[in-house]
């Protein structure tokens, strides 16, 4: 599916399928469904180690269909996932399966 990855933070693990999140409040070690999506090579960003937290929350959402939308407010602007890994990585985030093609 375009744009899936799972994310991990301090609230907990969630899986994005597009229109479809599963999350849980437990870190991905005890998420099998996500352990198991990130073993079979979904991209896997690690929020944990951001600690400026305004630049995060004010981050545009990963796009559902794998295409960006620019035309609308910052609120409701979507980007690629591997847009938003540029951006989140330069926050601190650890990114594993790093979809982005290689330099």
């Amino acid at each position: 599916m375009p744009n899936a990855h799972v994310i991990c933070g301090e609230g907990g693990t969630f899986i994005h399928l597009g229109w479809t999140t599963v999350s849980t409040f437990a870190p991905i070690e005890r998420f099998p469904l996500a352990t198991l999506a990130v073993a079979r090579g979904t991209p896997f960003i690690d929020i944990r180690p951001v600690t400026d937290v305004i630049a995060f929350a004010n981050l545009p959402r990963v796009a559902r269909d794998g295409s960006e939308n620019h035309d609308h407010s910052d609120a409701s602007r979507a980007v690629l996932l591997t847009t938003c890994i540029d951006t989140v990585e330069g926050l601190g985030a650890r990114i594993l399966n790093d979809p982005r093609p290689r330099q």
